[in-house]
């Protein structure tokens, strides 16, 4: 054993009486600075306070600010996103004069179809109006319907015919008209509660 206190002192880490090793500047149990302890030349337990053991930094705690933030973010721009799909479509081009104001809009002045502005319901005929008199042995039928749904004309001894509604409503049906009074059935699919009649007298034009 050494002469001298101080080395004796260190063969034991003077915090928890663990076995040192020769050359580790700590503790290998609780990290105390042996080190710091031989630069100052004072035997532990001699009035000298132990030196703090050196080890790596306590991490810091996480701040819980940053990700209450972000979800913040997040759902704001999730309201903003709702919002604009939400928002009414505006600034289409304005229904051209003449155009009809009956129900679901008629047809514009150029021809075109004009979209309903309110849910359609049920079967309208549009084009010719019930009781009408031709000089065309066919006449193209114009209404309105529930978009996607099929018209169906009911044809006594025949086939039916049928024509689609389009995504406006409106839907048209190319009719041959035999002489004299017609009476034209319409209906939704197969819906007779939807039926609409029209009475059509085909006159020709007299001979040259």
């Amino acid at each position: 054993m050494s002469n001298d206190p101080l080395d004796d002192a260190l063969h034991f880490c003077p915090r928890c009486g663990t076995a040192l090793v020769a050359g580790h500047p700590y503790c290998p149990k609780c990290g105390f600075n042996i080190d710091a302890l031989r630069g100052s030349g004072e035997v532990p337990g001699e009035g000298v306070a132990a030196a703090e053991p050196v080890g790596p930094p306590e991490p810091r705690p996480r701040s819980r600010t940053l990700p209450f933030l972000a979800g913040a973010v997040i759902i704001a721009a999730g309201l903003i996103g709702f919002g604009l799909l939400m928002r009414p479509q505006g600034g289409g081009p304005a229904s051209p004069p003449g155009a009809g104001s009956g129900p679901g809009g008629q047809i514009g002045a150029d021809g075109s179809a004009v979209v309903p502005s309110f849910p359609i319901t049920g079967l309208t005929i549009q084009s010719p109006r019930d009781g009408d008199t031709v000089a065309t042995k066919a006449v193209t039928v114009i209404g309105l319907a529930p978009p996607g749904l099929r018209v169906t004309r009911d044809v006594s001894f025949g086939l039916d015919q049928h024509a689609d509604v389009d995504g406006t409503g409106h839907w048209a049906m190319n009719v041959d008209l035999k002489e004299g009074e017609n009476d034209l059935v319409f209906r939704i699919g197969d819906d007779r509660s939807t039926e609409q009649r029209l009475r059509v007298t085909f006159i020709p034009p007299p001979a040259a």
